[in-house]
């Protein structure tokens, strides 16, 4: 029977590695394209705040900042992909603060990409030659790190 309760009183805390393993589930729905469009979104922008594996099946609950993911039907959809992805849960979604999501967690890995393609390139003693000796510049924001 269905606890009459809301998600998130009837929901446990999350222990410390519950965050890196929804980002690495997350991204491996978005590389496997389970999750596209809307329910990408939904899944790149939430963060895993309670599971609870005590009954039949486990409910988890996400929180997200942006109320206008949180439709029925993108909900079903990724509550589908992660049962694709065997983890077989009834999802819920409130809306609220977040503090890390697999969206951030991206946008911080690719900053830290740039910075060191920044300081690769302007340590390079080729570059600080042209620079100093014929006055080069490297002009913001055309420098791009690359996957090796």
């Amino acid at each position: 029977a269905a606890s009459a309760k809301p998600p998130s009183a009837v929901l446990a805390g999350l222990d410390a590695g519950a965050d890196d393993a929804w980002h690495a589930l997350v991204l491996d729905m978005a590389r496997a394209e389970t999750i596209t469009a809307l329910v990408r979104e939904l899944a790149l922008q939430s963060q895993l705040v309670a599971r609870d594996v005590s009954g039949e099946r486990p409910h988890w609950l996400l929180r997200i900042e942006n109320a206008t993911l949180n439709q029925p039907i993108v909900r079903d959809r990724l509550q589908a992909a992660l049962a694709e992805h065997g983890h077989n849960v009834v999802l819920g979604v409130e809306v609220g603060p977040v503090s890390d999501t697999p969206a951030r967690r991206v946008a911080e890995a690719n900053r830290q990409r740039m910075t060191q393609a920044e300081q690769t390139v302007l340590a390079d003693p080729y570059v600080q030659h042209l620079m100093r000796d014929f006055g080069g510049k490297i002009v913001p924001g055309t420098l791009k790190p690359v996957d090796v």
